[in-house]
């Protein structure tokens, strides 16, 4: 399998920071707002608009990402036993479908971003915070994620036509084995250290 291009990685790397960074901001906000309702009986103005378009950003930013790692749910329990002239065509079928996907999903959310701007939309709280920078990161989300799937999707059709692939495991298989290779060398080291702690 064909590795993602570097400025990929690290721009899909840079919105899971911007996503943490968000995460922890939303953090001490709410803390921050329910510390004072309860204590002062006076809220954060604003802190339902600021949260509401923040969650926005954070559960999309990492998409990208996720999809590098291959963290998102995937079962190929049927395709990996069919012959393999049915895999290769049914992986340049997935491709043509998920480029299509894509350039509709893309789409619809740029017009979308492009018309709450036209129309300066906000929420309906009280700080009347505009919502096209959310739906920016919306946008910025899925194209990198689309962009990411489908070029992983044509090096799997690449590698299967080059017979790279079809007799061993499946591509999901393999992530299972390395991550489970991970957790048993963590937990390895770990009982290992205490051993030795222990000895001494």
């Amino acid at each position: 399998m064909r590795t993602i291009p570097k400025p990929l990685q690290i721009i899909s790397q840079a919105l899971v920071v911007i996503s943490g960074i968000l995460l922890l901001f939303l953090i001490f906000l709410t803390v921050g707002d329910v510390l004072g309702r309860t204590t002062a009986n006076k809220s954060i103005v604003g802190a339902v608009d600021i949260s509401t378009l923040a969650l926005v950003a954070i559960a999309f930013l990492g998409l990208a990402a996720a999809e590098i790692d291959g963290r998102h749910v995937s079962v190929d329990l049927v395709e990996m036993n069919l012959p393999a002239k049915l895999r290769i065509a049914l992986a340049a079928l997935r491709t043509v479908l998920l480029a299509l996907l894509g350039l509709v999903l893309s789409w619809g959310l740029w017009d979308s971003m492009v018309s709450a701007f036209d129309r300066m939309e906000t929420t309906n709280g009280i700080l009347r915070l505009a919502t096209w920078p959310a739906k920016g990161a919306l946008v910025a989300s899925f194209v990198l994620f689309f962009i990411v799937a489908i070029w992983k999707s044509i090096n799997e059709f690449l590698d299967m036509r080059d017979g790279i692939g079809l007799d061993g495991d499946s591509v999901i298989v393999q992530q299972a084995q390395f991550e489970a290779e991970e957790f048993t060398g963590t937990v390895n080291k770990g009982y290992t250290a205490t051993n030795e702690r222990e000895e001494s």
